[in-house]
């Protein structure tokens, strides 16, 4: 493709010949066409000969390939839309193209719309229909993702993105009033993080980078939400929603592959741990996934997006945020819980029928696991905080006779040797702390976990096997021995807390506050 300039007038074209480029053309209706230097007329006047003309592209006049742009620019979107409009996929046409947006946008805080069409000559020469292609590219295309940002003093700014066969156009909007520096500054810091959003959206196969998208000063910025609907093959869509605040996030991405759903309730900040039990409690959890993964079979690359919106939306929690009167502040109190915030979050795999022979046995996953706290309490001194994790997996899928891999179906009954799994689990932990009259009088965590697992065993098409094996576990233990000697440690040295057996015996109990749902391991 020849390279992409958008000229001098308000809607502006470029006419693309066969094989040089064109001049530039000025003025809306200053549209031509490929034409032959001259025409012969036999027999008959040559009135209108020129206009009944093919180019050398057997086009009639009018036909001709046009690219039209929104408005005339030289700007720093405008040049990366010119390098971009070439490429065939949202991966490379909206490259770089999110960051340079905002960037531009922060530096005046003024309204942007460009918009690059691959049109006709005759089609492009009529504004009115041209600016209703415009719109249509902005609000309706097949490739859409946008940034709206809510600032404290109650305005609003939204970047869009916008692509499809045959056009490309972005948008930044601000309504309620003009921008302060300091809101404009906080904003352009979003830049780096809205471009590695929309790399990873557009990835194959997609990601979810949202971290950065969640660390942003809630002072000045309220909010953040991004969006996205990619068409992707086949002709279904990918979308995304994320939102953000001081008091909640949330995550919620759909496609071919299934759903992925994390929401995040940040209003306690009293259970927040410090960012080394995060860390630790984000480490148990990843690795809960991969075992929920591997157990039921999952697709790896939906897993894979599940982790990242986990580990996105319980990373940065917001500094600095006025924390109120804390019912559990303790040190020792804090290593009962996990020391992340409430949370909801499910991943849900499409079911899928790989056997015509047999349509009811289907391959599925659908995962859910949450976290909630409670409190209770006159005050600091009468207190009682309960926090309970629990999760459950429901999995289907077939395997060869070896156990290793998918099988391959078909109508012939020796393509019918195989195995049909079916995963039903469950699994809990509550964690329990009370005080009264200032005095530790509970301190204890209880958890279950139950596995069962269904295995039929076809040959040739026929059920020669059917194995159900459930495993049960329950355990309770009681840390009030060992927290009242820490307190009481606590109150003879300051350093008394980090004597090593005595710190790990800590760490080993914060480990056990943690969600297990093997039985096997919650018993050994």
């Amino acid at each position: 493709m020849t390279s992409l300039s958008p000229i001098s007038a308000a809607t502006s074209l470029m006419v693309r010949p066969a094989v040089a480029p064109p001049a530039t053309l000025t003025g809306e209706a200053n549209v031509s066409a490929i034409r032959p230097s001259s025409t012969v007329s036999l027999g008959n006047p040559a009135a209108d000969v020129q206009s009944q003309t093919y180019s050398q592209r057997g086009l009639l006049p009018g036909q001709e390939p046009a690219l039209a742009w929104e408005n005339t620019a030289n700007d720093a979107v405008t040049r990366a839309m010119t390098t971009n409009f070439g490429a065939s996929s949202p991966t490379f046409r909206f490259a770089g193209l999110g960051a340079t947006l905002i960037s531009q946008f922060a530096r005046s805080g003024a309204d942007i719309s460009q918009s690059v069409l691959d049109s006709t000559a005759a089609k492009a020469a009529n504004p009115g229909e041209l600016k209703v292609e415009q719109n249509l590219l902005h609000s309706k295309a097949d490739n859409q993702i946008s940034l709206s940002i809510k600032t404290a003093s109650g305005k609003t700014v939204t970047f869009s993105l916008a692509s499809q066969e045959d056009g490309l156009g972005v948008q930044a909007k601000v309504e309620g009033g003009d921008l302060s520096a300091a809101e404009l500054k906080e904003i352009a810091k979003l830049g780096e993080a809205f471009q590695g959003a929309i790399d990873g959206l557009t990835a194959k196969p997609p990601k979810l980078e949202l971290s950065k998208l969640t660390q942003f000063d809630t002072s000045v910025l309220s909010s953040v939400d991004l969006s996205g609907k990619l068409k992707v093959q086949g002709g279904q869509n990918l979308t995304l929603a994320f939102h953000a605040d001081s008091q909640s996030r949330s995550t919620r991405m759909s496609g071919p592959a299934g759903e992925v759903n994390v929401s995040v309730d940040l209003k306690n900040t009293a259970i927040l741990g410090g960012a080394r039990q995060q860390a630790q409690a984000l480490k148990s959890y990843l690795a809960q996934f991969d075992k929920a993964q591997a157990r039921g079979n999952a697709n790896a690359e939906l897993m894979a997006i599940f982790k990242d919106a986990f580990t996105a939306m319980n990373s940065n929690y917001a500094q600095g945020a006025k924390v109120p009167e804390a019912l559990t502040r303790n040190p020792t109190d804090q290593g009962m819980l996990t020391g992340l915030a409430d949370f909801k979050a499910s991943i849900s795999q499409a079911i899928d029928s790989p056997n015509k022979m047999r349509p009811a046995e289907v391959d599925s996953f659908d995962y859910k696991i949450s976290q909630k706290t409670r409190m209770s309490g006159s005050g600091v001194l009468d207190r009682n905080v309960n926090q309970v994790q629990q999760s459950s997996l429901s999995a289907s899928y077939h395997q060869d006779m070896q156990g290793s891999r998918s099988p391959a179906f078909g109508t012939d009954p020796k393509t019918q040797n195989y195995l049909y799994v079916q995963i039903n689990d469950k699994a809990s932990s509550s964690a329990s702390i009370g005080y009264k009259d200032g005095l530790l009088n509970n301190a204890s965590v209880t958890q279950t976990a139950s596995q069962n697992t269904r295995t039929q065993k076809f040959v040739m098409g026929k059920l020669v096997d059917d194995k159900t094996v459930p495993k049960e576990a329950t355990i309770k233990r009681d840390y009030l021995v060992l927290l009242e000697f820490a307190a009481r440690e606590s109150k003879k040295s300051k350093d008394a807390l980090e004597v090593s057996t005595l710190k790990d015996a800590l760490e080993n109990m914060h480990q056990s506050v943690m969600l297990q749902d093997d039985p096997d391991a919650l018993t050994a």
